[in-house]
């Protein structure tokens, strides 16, 4: 829950007042990471504040796709840096962009309200006049929104898009801990950049139930980390992919980082027994990259499927052992108790131990872990400049006679389109 100042005046009268112990399972200010807007501007400003990231030359679009967060009702300098970047892109990419040219061939954008949640509002635009319309005249309700460059080529599960839901917590004394099993959340129809059906191309929860085909391939259009790996030692043996090994490191490093960047905003008071729990949402492109989607207070905890019916309680029992536990202490202890999945990432040093933090060093060559599928980034003009790296993709067993890494197609030069772009009005 998200509590008003009087709210929070009240439980710090309760407790001043009563020597019983208290417990809170929400952290004060913590929209610094959970709004679509806040997210991206404690991001930007952590990145260009640590300079371990700037000699690095590590950025917030390094993190997350290219995104712009535009005020409806001001003349906002965002506005102008968006439609410049459009029209970069459509006329044959950008020296500036960070996303990868094979990720902006149809130049595709997501639009995010930034009050909603769960799904709701978002739509996908190519064309920057139906990007104005939709902003500046069909919602006048919604006065900011983050535009967002679309991935255009994600890594697909059966030819359908999907998303990683990973649960992270943190406690009042700022101990971050990630849970080590997620799960996947599918879409239910083929991925498909022409299809509009907003169906094909979110796979937030919520809004996929609502769908026809829901649970036509999944149960609760939900999979394991174990059908993810059964389905890569099917379909690419011959890369010997482990997914735990290959996303994970990269999982950990962004929720790091998106902790620390409201370190000194979060829990500014620092009250005592507090803790929270965080769904972190990411994205797989067909490189085995890992994208930021966002960040969710007050996650999903439904059990739409058999595993998921073991999972969460799991879960929830294991964040009980690491926050609920030191301050009521349980009645019965199990004699045989399995180990606590909860995997601590980072602790400053104090009464719980010695100082402790797994982010690795910001570098780009951390953020492929798969070296040879690093693609190329900048302009399509440069193409020709840079033989020495040519991008690849992976290829199913039996796609090819050999069934090794194979080169990709190289995009063709495009002309510049002549739509002309109008100016985003308000």
């Amino acid at each position: 829950m998200n509590c008003t100042f009087k709210q929070y005046d009240e439980m710090d009268d309760r407790l001043n007042s009563s020597s019983k112990p208290f417990l809170f399972n929400h952290l004060e200010v913590n929209r610094g990471i959970c709004t679509k807007t806040m997210l991206i501007k404690s991001l930007t400003s952590y990145y260009e504040s640590n300079e371990t990231a700037v000699n690095a030359k590590y950025t917030v679009f390094d993190t997350t796709p290219t995104t712009f967060v535009i005020a409806r009702n001001v003349d906002d300098h965002e506005i102008n840096r968006f439609m410049h970047r459009f029209r970069e892109i459509s006329r044959g990419g950008s020296k500036h962009e960070r996303v990868p040219v094979k990720h902006c061939t149809s130049n595709m954008w997501l639009v995010k309200p930034a009050s909603m949640n769960q799904g709701k509002g978002i739509e996908i635009f190519r064309n920057m006049r139906d990007i104005s319309d939709f902003i500046f005249q069909k919602n006048q309700a919604n006065s900011f929104w983050v535009v967002q460059k679309y991935i255009e080529k994600p890594f697909l599960y059966n030819d359908r898009k999907f998303d990683i839901r990973i649960w992270a917590v943190v406690t009042d004394d700022f101990r971050i801990y990630v849970y080590k099993h997620g799960y996947l959340r599918t879409s239910s129809s083929a991925y498909d950049l022409k299809d509009k059906n907003n169906f094909v191309h979110l796979t937030n929860q919520c809004l996929q139930l609502k769908g026809e085909g829901y649970a036509q391939h999944e149960e609760g259009n939900t999979l394991n980390f174990e059908d993810f790996q059964r389905y890569l030692d099917q379909n690419y043996p011959q890369y010997k992919l482990n997914a735990e090994e290959l996303l994970m490191p990269r999982i950990k490093d962004l929720i790091l980082d998106c902790f620390l960047s409201v370190r000194t905003k979060m829990n500014p008071n620092n009250r005592k027994n507090v803790f929270e729990l965080f769904g972190f949402d990411f994205l797989i492109d067909e490189d085995f990259r890992i994208w930021l989607i966002e960040v969710n207070t007050n996650p999903f905890l439904g059990c739409p499927c058999p595993f998921m019916k073991d999972l969460v309680p799991a879960m929830v029992n294991d964040m009980i052992k690491l926050c609920v536990d030191p301050v009521f202490a349980p009645r019965t202890v199990p004699e045989e108790d399995r180990e606590n999945e909860f995997e601590l990432l980072y602790r400053e040093q104090g009464p719980h131990g010695p100082a402790v933090n797994v982010r690795r060093p910001f570098s780009l060559d951390l953020v492929y872990p798969i070296p040879e599928l690093k693609p190329f980034i900048g302009k399509k003009s440069a193409l020709k400049e840079k033989q020495l790296r040519i991008p690849v993709r992976l290829v199913k067993a039996g796609a090819d006679k050999e069934g090794q890494i194979t080169d990709s197609e190289q995009p063709k030069e495009e002309k510049p389109r002549s739509e002309a772009v109008p100016t985003l009005g308000m």
